[in-house]
């Protein structure tokens, strides 16, 4: 910690900082010693009472009585710094208070010495109550600027509140003797500050000078034992020769590496006395003593760096790394480099090949790659990209080591899958190059990866769990679809997004028309970075209906993107965008607050509170800020927290149960409505599920498409419905579209439904208009049920939008 000093009065420029225990010392040392503090004080207050006495002015007396209760609080002042003294170990708002109340005394105190001096002058008419007031003042201003100098500029203001007074008292008193004196004083004055800012200069120099003098005693005491704490623990051997090629110095590491009892090197001894221990130890067998002692004694004498290795006995082998000293002599370093020797070549292995599967890795890969390229000439060739489809949700659910298992198999599986002259490389994560050397057409590569598509999609047990995944595949040929190995990875890997845009667990190979996507791709990442900034960014809600007695149960807030060229660009384009990039987390943040703001906007428009509900992605649930974010939008909007609801799907609720399960808890504390989305599509286990704070479990559309139709769909959905009455929370069926459908889910207790069959996604502006209408025409269905002849009761006709953009 350092504090700021005014550079210009100790002799430099500017400003610059003390050091903290420097500006400390310099405070303490306004406090001592005592007993002249207590002269300076006494002997000026007794001059103000001689001076009140013989004067018998009240003004003089009030400045007197002041100036004693000045002193006064200055010596309590003084006796409570000697209790709690500061130190170099103080901190610096400590010294900074000592200075203030120090600094706030002496001002003060001068500054009365000086007002008496001037009322006396100016009071009364009396040579010796002027020698008095004047010769006391001007003897305390020399005690202060000695004591005070070590803080110059409080010296310097002490000096001016003292003199300046007296100087003008004599100019108004008049009378040449006087003036005279005035001058003579502004001198002194001059002569004081100056002093002052000797003084200082030399304090300070004096304390740097010390300090720097101790800094430097403890270094060498430091650097001393640091030396010798080195020498005792470094990790190498070290011996130390002088001229003569007599041992100095050496450290028990050295004794250590050869094998020897600790003390065996002793300073004074000659290499052929050293090599004799260590021959007679057993170290060098076959070596003949002469050679190697010539060998070491010449390379001691040749007084310039080299380094070698020796090979002793155990299989060992010894780095010795020797330098010259500048007076003559030698230092040798001895290092035991037989793990380092097979270490090396693990590590030459391990930087070209992925440790986990064995693979070649990125790297290896690309060298291989740019050598394939150079040599092709025209011929072709083939490149794969592949990704596993939903690894990471095995990854997460099962953990890593089954993680870890499932890649090793999948890589021994594609492997298997190419000849002898192809190489499967891993990149990282879940995704994999392969070089198809030995294919060069599309109906070979396509073979391949059909093989490749069986293989990674027949079951795999993993810790006795029976594992299934896909993989997705793009391809790019040489020199067609690239002529460096850059743009070849770049277009398989475009091929393999298509691929996973269009379902999972197929093959795409590059051509124009993927360029022509992967640039759109490109130009909508480009374009959503800035969509918030633009306002293109807009929300429209979809009401959802309660089976069972018809009124609307809340709405859903979608986002959708204006974009100014493409037009209504779809989420499923730019939501997994939003989510690669983050841009996801503004865009949420966003979604929150405008849709809590529109929910109370309804409200104030007359409509009954609705609950408004809004789907939290992966990235934005793992967000530090989300509770924040959320209880911001709440308060800025001033939404009842019961009227929000927030959807997160069921892969992100198990994904991190030591993290999900307080969120939800402190969420639902808070009073907020909890939605598991797209219930059915995830790996979650029912037995994970029900310990999560959740209001609603929503059915995906997946499941509701074909529930008529598909056994396997229906059986899922009664299985959630199921699930739902054993958990007592509310089930949603989404993607409803036909009322066959929802008589289907009646029948099984299904509390809600949603979808087109009930309303499509509409703007803000058109909800309000939608809620009156579909009220209206439910009480006119009602009143004719309540009025006319008995019969079932139906959903009242609404008028529903023509179909657009599914949400």
């Amino acid at each position: 910690m350092q504090v700021t000093a005014g550079r210009k009065l100790f002799g430099g420029h500017g400003r610059k900082r003390l050091p903290a225990d420097v500006h400390a010392e310099l405070i303490a040392g306004l406090y001592t010693p005592l007993p002249s503090l207590m002269l300076g004080w006494g002997s000026s207050v007794l001059i103000g009472a001689v001076v009140s006495l013989r004067t018998g002015s009240a003004w003089l007396t009030a400045v007197s009585v002041t100036l004693a209760l000045v002193a006064a609080a200055r010596l309590w002042l003084v006796l409570a710094y000697r209790r709690a003294p500061i130190g170099p170990h103080s901190t610096v708002q400590t010294v900074r208070r000592w200075e203030t109340l120090w600094v706030a005394g002496a001002w003060s105190f001068a500054a009365l010495l000086g007002l008496l001096c001037l009322a006396a002058s100016l009071a009364v008419d009396d040579p010796v109550v002027h020698l008095l007031a004047d010769a006391a003042t001007i003897g305390y201003t020399a005690g202060a600027t000695a004591r005070n100098a070590g803080r110059p500029p409080v010296a310097i203001v002490q000096i001016v509140l003292t003199l300046v007074p007296i100087a003008l008292g004599a100019l108004l008193h008049g009378g040449a003797a006087y003036q005279i004196f005035a001058v003579v004083t502004l001198l002194y004055l001059a002569a004081a500050v100056e002093l002052a800012v000797t003084l200082g200069r030399r304090s300070l120099r004096h304390l740097l000078e010390q300090r720097e003098k101790s800094a430097l005693a403890r270094s060498l005491a430091d650097q001393n034992m640091r030396f010798e704490a080195a020498l005792s623990n470094m990790s190498h051997g070290l011996c130390m020769f002088d001229r003569r090629g007599r041992l100095v110095v050496s450290n028990t590491r050295l004794c250590e590496i050869y094998r020897l009892p600790p003390g065996t090197f002793r300073p004074g001894m000659t290499v052929r006395e050293m090599l004799a221990r260590s021959i007679g130890a057993g170290n060098h067998p076959g070596r003949d003593a002469a050679e190697m002692t010539a060998f070491f004694e010449g390379r001691l004498a040749g007084g310039a760096p080299s380094s070698s290795t020796m090979a002793i006995a155990g299989d060992r082998t010894i780095l010795l790394s020797q330098w010259p000293i500048a007076d003559g002599g030698a230092v040798v370093l001895f290092e035991d480099v037989t793990e380092r020797e097979r270490a090396v070549a693990r590590a030459e292995w391990l930087a070209t090949h992925d440790e986990l599967t064995g693979l070649p890795n990125r790297a290896l890969f690309g060298r291989t790659l740019d050598e394939v390229v150079a040599r092709a000439g025209r011929r072709r060739f083939a490149v794969l990209f592949l990704d596993l489809d939903r690894f990471k949700y095995i990854n997460d659910t099962l953990g890593h080591a089954a993680g870890d298992l499932l890649l090793k198999e999948v890589a021994t599986r594609l492997a298997s899958c190419v000849g002898a002259d192809d190489v499967v490389s891993r990149l990282g994560g879940d995704e994999f190059l392969v070089l198809l050397r030995s294919v060069s057409d599309a109906d070979g590569v396509a073979e391949v990866a059909r093989a490749i598509l069986a293989a990674v999609a027949a079951p795999i047990v993993v810790l006795d769990q029976e594992c299934r995944i896909s993989v997705s595949i793009g391809g790019a040929f040489y020199p067609t679809d690239g002529h460096d190995a850059e743009t070849l990875a770049r277009n398989a890997d475009a091929a393999m997004y298509l691929a996973k845009e269009e379902g999972r667990g197929c093959f795409r190979l590059f051509s124009p028309v993927i360029e022509r996507r992967s640039f759109e791709r490109l130009v909508l990442e480009t374009g959503l970075r800035g969509a918030l900034e633009r306002n293109e960014l807009v929300l429209h809600y979809q009401p959802k209906r309660r089976i069972a007695t018809g009124d609307i149960s809340g709405i859903e807030a979608l986002v959708r993107w204006r974009h100014p060229a493409l037009g209504l660009v779809s989420p499923a384009r730019f939501v997994p965008l939003a989510e690669e990039t983050g841009l996801i987390v503004p865009i949420g943040r966003w979604v929150l607050a405008t849709a809590c703001a529109q929910a109370v906007a309804w409200q104030n428009q007359g409509l009954a509170p609705l609950r408004v509900a809004v789907n939290l992605s992966p990235r934005q649930f793992a967000d530090e800020s989300l509770l924040a974010d959320i209880e911001a939008a709440l308060a800025q909007s001033g939404l009842r927290p019961d009227l929000l609801e927030l959807e997160i799907t069921e892969t992100v609720v198990v994904e991190n149960f030591e993290r999900t399960l307080p969120l939800l808890t402190a969420l639902r504390e808070r009073g907020v409505h909890l939605a598991i989305d797209d219930f059915g599509t995830g790996y979650s286990s029912m037995a994970l599920v029900k310990q999560f704070p959740v209001d609603t479990i929503k059915i995906d559309s997946s499941f509701i498409r074909d529930v008529l139709d598909n056994p396997d769909d229906a059986a899922i959905a009664e299985a959630i419905l199921a699930l739902g009455k054993a958990l007592d929370v509310a089930i949603v069926a989404e993607g409803v579209e036909t009322e066959a459908q929802e008589a289907f889910l009646r029948a099984r207790g299904c509390d809600q439904i949603q979808g087109y069959l009930f309303s499509r996604p509409l703007p803000a502006d058109e909800i309000a208009a939608f809620v009156a209408s579909y009220e209206l025409s439910r009480l006119k269905a009602l009143t004719a049920t309540a009025v006319g002849p008995s019969r079932p009761r139906a959903t009242p006709a609404v008028r529903r939008p023509k179909r657009a953009h599914p949400a």
